[in-house]
């Protein structure tokens, strides 16, 4: 049995609860794509803890269908963990905050601890605003974890402890980074889980496909502005340790899909060809879905599909050279069009992600965006597109440029009361303010109207004149908005012009 003493020559189980906060349901349109995925920064931490020390660690995950209309009373009430690890990105914050302030008035003696991406970038807001709170992790946690847990349990002083943030005679201590984990394939891999519990299939694919989430490295190499993650140091896990665990949990769970959850599965050419080899040379019949970026070398797709690589989404954000060079994203349209045709010419379903709303994006940088989004999802397997608004999110360049312009006013905190209509006009989140630069916010809704619009002229362009007109008519029922589309010389001539191709081609 796990024992520790507690200053008084008293043998006590040491018990630690990880837990992960339900997602808010708003019934936006941005919830259509949530799926239930595994907690891997609980998991991660959990197996350190499991490795390193003889405490007991469970994972509280709130996001379960086990624990829906559960109240944290029935959850939390009889628990007697002495610590308890909160983590949270943005969207659950305030469910995050509701736990630990549950837990703190419940149980005033124990320590409750904040980390994940969001806490890491508002730790010091974090502790002025939520004093339920004791101390926020920065950072990955594996090792932190551990040598807190030991620092607790041993009454020890924290001032030495890297990566943490915490309350020190009446004011914030902020102690220096701790170092992020370089050797992936030395942490622990967390089994206790079940596909049932964790139901998955394949992203992005037209059939419905078992599958199980892997990831294959950490970090981001690129530095785009509005990412958490931007210029977090690259580090990949060994092609043949990555390929062990898919077939350990093909084996285990009867799957034939993975869906790689790396930030940019192809950011190294290296690493992706090696992960690409290691399973053709295995032969596992495997059909897989990642993230990419446009400007990879095409010659990579071709590995990719052999492979088994049948889906991905890859980000585009803008179809304006200039915005695509402010937000540091550092591809051209050319790499975006290239990338999308190869793909559709291997069969393999993309999704391009774009954004409006970006910084100094004006109405022309907007239409090029429109335009490119039609262009593409005339590919065929590529698309419908993703568009929404660009949110601030703390850590972020956007954030920092949100402050400099009073976009978010001085002394503005990430727990203060926020919600916002607009936003679910938008199909977004209520929680997570807008980045709204040049554009003015009345532009949202009707660009998003005009892309639908869009949409369906262009589906139109594949019909008979006669069935063009009689759903032209019928559109202008329904929208009259559509009347510039109906009417449109340009749009008329641009359709007997893609008549005349079919016919020679």
């Amino acid at each position: 049995m796990p024992f520790v003493c507690d200053g008084n020559g008293q043998e006590n189980i040491l018990k630690i609860t990880l837990i992960q906060p339900p997602k808010p349901r708003y019934g936006v349109q941005a919830e259509d794509d949530w799926v239930l995925a595994r907690p891997f920064s609980l998991f991660f931490l959990a197996a350190s803890i499991e490795k390193h020390t003889q405490y007991e660690v469970q994972i509280v995950d709130l996001e379960q269908r086990k624990y829906r209309n559960i109240p944290l009373k029935t959850v939390f009430g009889e628990s007697n963990s002495q610590i308890y690890g909160i983590t949270a990105t943005t969207l659950t914050r305030y469910e995050a905050v509701k736990i630990a302030k549950y837990i703190k008035k419940s149980h005033p003696d124990v320590m409750v601890i904040a980390g994940g991406v969001h806490f890491m970038h508002c730790a010091e807001d974090t502790l002025n605003s939520v004093p339920e709170i004791d101390i926020v992790v920065r950072g990955e946690g594996e090792i932190i974890i551990v040598e807190l847990a030991n620092a607790i349990c041993r009454r020890q002083n924290i001032e030495h402890i890297k990566g943490i943030t915490y309350r020190k005679d009446g004011k914030i201590a902020v102690n220096q980074d701790e170092a992020l984990v370089e050797d992936l394939d030395g942490l622990p891999y967390y089994s206790k889980f079940s596909w049932d519990e964790y139901p998955e299939y394949l992203f992005g694919y037209p059939e419905r496909i078992r599958a199980i989430s892997v990831m294959s490295s950490r970090g981001c190499p690129f530095n785009c502005v509005f990412c958490t993650k931007a210029g977090m140091k690259y580090r990949v896990r060994n092609a043949k340790n990555i390929v062990d665990e898919i077939q350990n949990l093909m084996d285990k769970f009867d799957v034939a899909g993975v869906n790689f959850l790396d930030l940019t599965f192809t950011a190294d050419s290296n690493h992706l060809t090696a992960v690409c080899n290691e399973m053709i040379n295995r032969r596992l019949n495997l059909k897989w879905w990642c993230e990419s970026r446009a400007n990879i070398s095409l010659d990579l797709l071709d590995i990719m599909k052999r492979a088994g690589c049948v889906s991905t989404v890859v980000g585009v954000e803008s179809g304006s050279p200039r915005i695509l060079s402010a937000i540091s994203k550092n591809i051209s349209l050319d790499q975006v069009l290239a990338f999308c045709r190869k793909c559709s010419d291997l069969e393999i379903f993309a999704i391009p992600y774009f954004m409006f709303s970006l910084p100094g994006e004006k109405k022309r940088d907007l239409k090029l965006t429109l335009d490119l989004i039609i262009r593409l999802e005339k590919l065929r397997g590529i698309g419908p597109c993703a568009f929404q608004p660009t949110l601030i999110m703390p850590g972020t360049e956007i954030e920092r440029i949100s402050y400099k312009r009073g976009f978010l006013k001085k002394g503005f905190s990430w727990y203060e009361p926020y919600y916002s209509d607009f936003n679910v006009k938008l199909g977004q989140l209520p929680n997570i303010p807008l980045f709204i630069d040049k554009l003015n916010p009345d532009k949202f809704i009707k660009v998003l109207k005009e892309l639908e619009l869009r949409r369906k002229f262009s589906k139109a362009e594949k019909l008979g004149l006669r069935d063009l007109i009689r759903k032209g008519i019928n559109l202008l029922r329904r929208q009259p908005s559509s009347l510039k589309y109906v009417f449109s010389p340009k749009y008329y001539c641009k359709f007997i012009v893609n008549k005349i191709k079919e016919m020679l081609s």
